[in-house]
């Protein structure tokens, strides 16, 4: 009996979770082209990507907000002459990115795909690791151009090398 509820209570927990189904969306050996990734779910305000990509690759992912457009991103690998091997970034001003937080902790891999999400606010864009919204928090930007009506679009592209991309699959 003992073994039936806890089966129980951990079958509930998993379902209280919930599951974020992920599919493959390309494989990108194209650099320096931008792409869009498919919003299946354009009504929520965050959303799931994956990344398989070996720690010298340089795939960017960016969310956009407002007209003009505004970009914050989270860039993989070294650019811009960093040591870092993970970077956020803002660009408000076309072609003058500012750094707001950087890691040197290599979070990508060429044999698995890993996973972060984005969550926009009024006034906030979090931005994390994994499949369960809110944990794992890399950075938070506070920024007043970050509001639910002004996102446009989740973009990608890839500075250097080739990069597999996943995004959250639709029903």
């Amino acid at each position: 009996m003992k073994i039936f509820l806890v089966l129980t209570v951990a079958l509930v927990a998993d379902f209280a979770m919930g599951d974020i189904d992920m599919c493959f969306m390309e494989k990108q050996t194209e650099v320096f082209k931008i792409r869009t990734f498919v919003d299946h779910y354009p009504e929520n305000n965050h959303t799931y990507f994956g990344v398989k990509a070996c720690p010298e690759d340089v795939p960017l992912i960016g969310a956009t907000f407002g007209n003009p457009a505004y970009y914050f991103f989270i860039i993989f690998g070294k650019v811009f002459g960093s040591p870092a091997a993970v970077q956020i970034m803002i660009e408000k001003e076309k072609g003058q990115p500012q750094i707001l937080w950087f890691s040197k902790q290599v979070m990508l891999n060429c044999n698995e795909v890993k996973y972060f999400w984005m969550k926009w606010s009024e006034g906030e864009l979090a931005i994390g690791q994994g499949l369960e919204l809110g944990s794992r928090t890399l950075y938070t930007i506070n920024d007043a151009d970050v509001r639910p009506e002004l996102y446009s679009s989740l973009i990608y592209m890839l500075r250097e090398g080739t990069a597999e991309f996943e995004n959250q699959c639709g029903e």
